[in-house]
């Protein structure tokens, strides 16, 4: 049977060049291990005993003149021997219980007592000399010349027809090779996972298990693989007999039972649960095309998945495909390069996404931005599967509460951040920091567990104590490890690899320009994508060269000349001396420059900073990056998995933060709509998937509720625990009507993986959570073609508002349109998923759903203020007018309804109370000036209200 290209791109022949080089590293580093074991185990003693060394040893225990007596040269010698002895024996310990634990394949090797790096460094040698000793032989043999035995061939081409044939036969829906799969070629599959060709065919019929990536510290094993799949951990000696010897796809083989490598696939006993056998299909031939150069539309439109109508059967959960809408729309394949490289940025920066998010929503908040599209949409999923605003907001409030308490600031340099809690390390240390604050290792570090913070809202004027902190990124236990710019007390510099080099510049500059624990800062960027001040534009700047920012950095050292930092922040926050400025830089400048810039950032603290990609002469600190992203502080002793941006990430977020205006605009002269909007201008109101009113609502079996808080009620009872995750399956189910393949449901729900079991269970708990009609059918289906989809019966709050709202454009008198309109609203609690818990509905991203929900609501609150206004019901108008000023808090247009309506129902006490709200409002979004238009309202209801704001400045 021929292969197609791309089969033999991903042939194993292609690893055997890369073995052999392998192989050959393999055998030298084997080789020095066992030369080191027979030096430090054999070599050791031997060497005491030809040089005497053993004659110095005591042959009585001490008396008290031996322990009062001077100490010679003598008695130097004999202790050092005696502790290389007990060295030696301990070491020797090590690798007698490392040996013993490797040749036996059972768990985990006993720890030696006091013995945790020497017990390790025995292992690394232990398992060289063996991995080497048992992969070199078989691997040599692997790759010998020697024919293959033609009846052998024979009788495996027939048993892959014979499974070939068994496929053909295999039920619609489960399964079908790509579109670049010529005819004829055998595609394999495990679940829904398309496998090599080589790695597939002796699996073909059998149970198999991947073996996971390691988390965190965990490392998957074939202990816990049994106890997961086979109920009893000793039966991991099962799977190991099933496996021993068998190549795998990195050219490898199973041959201790504790040695076991990511993406391994390793046959199961077939009584194993949850999990797929590998099967193997035919890929049919295509219908006869014709060739004619003027049929390529009709040939075109025969690829195309949606002339189908159908959802493709082989989803993977890695690509996160996404089905989208009901039969015959779109079905979402994105560009896997794309999301792979922005996955890879974000996976480790939760703190970076966590404030870039930050920014786009409060973008939003502001005023309607356009829908991403394209490359855009899946830069979002990335940020917002990636982003941990509770560790940033947490790091915040612990943060701000040492500037609250009124002392001078501790000494920080780092921060570390985690799950647990937030931890400072301090130079030099500080033994009795406030409380809730613990000092541990004598003040060198303080600790706050999470929880103890204080509560939000609490420290609104409480500045911003250490704006120079930046998160590197994650260390090997998933802390959020962060420095402190200031602390440096001259550049910083990011060496190594100068592509990521540059890439770690740029997050650092965008997170200094986004991040929640810094407030006042100015940062100026120069040689970075240009599009970096669209995502701080209050922060950042771009600079032409770094010459530009010498004039600035200088005036803020000589205002800051002689200031202690750390104690003016707190004594005089509002001081512009202590606003801090830093310099990025996305490469180094001639040394001029460089020399001006060192000696304004040396010298102390000072609120003034430089950072650069590449090597800085005379950084302070260097932070050592590599190609695969590891990034070294060797001054603090700190490794991490770095943080970083590509120039293209860089412009796909900065699209989502800050996007061209998207305000309605009248066709007829250019000018801004006036406050009754034309009627062929205002927001489309979508069909609803299924047409439910209130009524409905109230008596439907199952409940769900997206407009607001995300919430399901069902009669059936849930864990709390596992609410949130039921809550979404169900959310995302009803944004799917037509139905969803358990990959696509399980790709969204679990971007990072899940297995078969993890994702079937969670399914049928859903589905006992949502219980059963009358006769018995289950509110969660599952179709004949294999997709899930929700009841007809189970009523979600989104329809309701569009079917009312339908009904109100379509209303004959402006009494029911108003009923309808107030109807709509009172379901609406507020914007699409106002509030998601960590790591939840990224996939929203894709359905696209907020800005159609925000328009629409805006669009009817703004309707119902001017009708009943007007109609002399100005109390109905003020709630309708903060109804939608609840979804999107920016909407001018909603404050003048707003401030008319209180201004016709309790007079200028009313206008002067939304005056207030609307300022502060704007005020917490970044909205530094009026709109015109509200601007004219107001000087017209309130006309003594800049007297009054003048008289207030001038008192303060």
């Amino acid at each position: 049977m021929s292969m197609t290209s791309e089969q033999r791109r991903r042939d194993p022949g292609r690893f055997q060049q890369a073995q052999s080089s392998e192989r050959s590293g393999g055998v030298l580093r084997a080789l020095g291990a066992g030369v080191a074991l027979v030096v430090l185990t054999i070599g050791v003693p031997g060497v005491l005993i030809w040089q005497g060394g053993l004659s110095s040893l005591p042959t009585s225990l001490p008396g008290r003149d031996d322990l009062t007596a001077e100490i010679g040269v003598d008695q130097l010698v004999t202790i050092l021997v005696i502790v290389t002895l007990l060295a030696w024996l301990q070491f020797t310990i090590c690798v007698f219980v490392e040996m013993r634990s490797a040749l036996s394949g059972v768990g985990m090797p006993v720890r030696v007592p006091l013995s945790g790096p020497m017990q390790r460094f025995a292992r690394v040698l232990v398992g060289s000399v063996l991995i080497a000793s048992t992969a070199v032989g078989p691997a040599a043999a692997a790759t010998g010349d020697a024919p293959a035995d033609q009846g052998t061939q024979a009788a495996a081409e027939q048993q892959e027809a014979q499974q070939v044939e068994a496929a053909s036969e295999r039920p619609a829906g489960q399964g079908h090779a790509d579109d670049t799969t010529p005819a004829g070629e055998v595609v394999y599959y495990l679940g829904d996972e398309v496998l090599d060709e080589d790695d597939a065919k002796q699996l073909v019929g059998h149970k198999v298990y991947r073996v996971q990536p390691p988390e965190g510290r965990y490392h998957d094993n074939l202990w816990d693989i049994a106890e997961r799949h086979l109920g009893d951990g000793r039966r991991y000696k099962e799977i190991f007999e099933l496996n021993r010897g068998r190549t795998q796809p990195d050219g490898h083989e199973l041959s201790l039972a504790r040695l076991i490598y990511p993406h391994w696939l390793l046959i199961m006993p077939d009584d194993a649960t949850g999990l797929d056998r590998v099967t193997a299909e035919a890929v049919e031939q295509p219908a006869a095309a014709d060739n004619d150069s003027g049929s390529g539309g009709a040939a075109a439109e025969s690829t195309n998945p949606n002339s189908a109508g159908a959802l493709p059967d082989h989803a993977t959960d890695t690509a996160v495909d996404q089905w989208q809408g009901e039969p015959g729309e779109q079905y979402v394949a994105d560009a896997p390069a794309a999301r792979s490289q922005d996955w890879s940025e974000f996976i480790t920066a939760g703190l970076l996404c966590a404030g870039v998010l930050a920014g786009i929503r409060t973008a939003r908040r502001r005023r309607r931005t356009p829908d991403p599209e394209g490359d855009e949409i899946e830069t979002e999923v990335a940020l917002r599967i990636a982003a941990d605003p509770d560790r940033a907001f947490r790091l915040d409030r612990a943060l701000r509460s040492l500037s609250a308490t009124g002392r001078r600031l501790a000494p920080v340099y780092s921060v570390v951040v985690d799950d647990e809690g937030t931890e400072l390390r301090l130079a030099p240390a500080m033994p009795d920091p406030p409380e809730p604050w613990e000092a541990l290792d004598g003040g060198q570090r303080w600790w706050l567990p999470a929880g103890a913070e204080p509560a939000a809202g609490t420290q609104s004027a409480t500045p911003a104590p250490y704006p120079g902190l930046v998160s590197l990124g994650r260390d090997g236990d998933g802390r959020d490890v962060l420095i402190d710019l200031e602390a440096a007390s001259g550049p910083v510099a990011v060496t190594g690899d100068p592509t990521v080099a540059f890439e770690v510049v740029t997050a650092m500059a965008v997170e200094l320009a986004t991040n929640t624990w810094s407030d006042r800062m100015r940062v100026s960027g120069v040689g970075l994508p240009a599009v970096l001040s669209e995502l701080g534009p209050d922060r950042y700047e771009s600079l032409d060269a770094a010459t530009d920012a010498l004039t600035r950095v200088a005036a803020k050292q000589t205002a800051a000349q002689g200031t202690d930092v750390l104690t003016g922040r707190v004594r005089w926050p509002g001081n512009d001396q202590l606003v801090p400025e830093y310099v990025v830089l996305g490469a180094v400048p001639d040394e001029a420059v460089c020399d001006r810039l060192r000696d304004l950032t040396a010298g102390g603290r000072t609120p003034v900073g430089v950072l650069s990609a590449g090597d800085f002469p005379g950084a302070r600190w260097r932070l050592e990056v590599d190609s695969a992203g590891t990034l070294h502080v060797p001054a603090l002793g700190v490794t991490v998995a770095a943080n970083r941006m590509a120039a293209r990430t860089a412009a796909l977020t900065a699209a989502l933060v800050n996007p061209p205006p998207a305000d309605p605009i009248d066709p007829t002269d250019g000018r801004p709509l006036p406050e009754a909007w034309l009627t062929e201008l205002r927001p489309e109101i979508p069909e609803p998937a299924i047409e439910v009113d209130t009524a409905g609502l109230a008596t439907a079996p199952v409940r769900v509720f997206i407009l607001g808080l995300p919430e399901v009620q069902a009669v059936g009872p849930i864990a709390d625990e596992r609410r949130e995750l039921a809550t979404e399956l169900v959310v995302f189910l009803t944004m799917h009507r037509a139905g969803v393949h358990p990959s696509v449901l399980s790709a969204a729900l679990w971007p990072g993986g899940a297995t078969a079991d993890v994702r079937d269970s969670t399914i049928e708990r859903v589905r006992e959570w949502l219980g059963t009609d009358p006769e018995g059918s289950p509110y969660l289906l599952t179709t004949p073609d294999g997709r899930l989809k929700l009841s007809d019966d189970v009523a979600l709050d989104w329809d309701v508002v569009t079917t009312l709202l339908r009904r109100a454009r379509e209303a004959s008198s402006s009494s029911d349109e108003a009923d309808l309109l107030r109807r709509a609203l009172r379901v609406a609690r507020g914007p699409a998923i106002a509030e998601r818990p960590r790591g939840r509905y990224a996939w929203m991203a894709r359905v696209r759903l907020e800005n159609t929900v925000s328009d629409v609501l805006v669009d009817a609150a703004h309707r119902l203020s001017v009708l009943t206004t007007e109609r002399g019901d100005p109390g109905i108008g003020a709630a309708a007018a903060r109804a939608g000023i609840r979804v999107r808090p920016g909407e001018q247009v909603l404050w003048r309804d707003l401030l008319r309506a209180e201004h016709s129902r309790v007079g200028h006490e009313g206008v002067v109370a939304a005056t207030d709200d609307l300022v502060n409002e704007l005020g917490a979004l970044g909205v530094a000036e009026l709109e015109p238009a509200t601007a004219a309202l107001l000087d017209e209801l309130d006309p003594r209200r800049n007297l009054r704001a003048a008289a207030q400045q001038q008192a303060s």
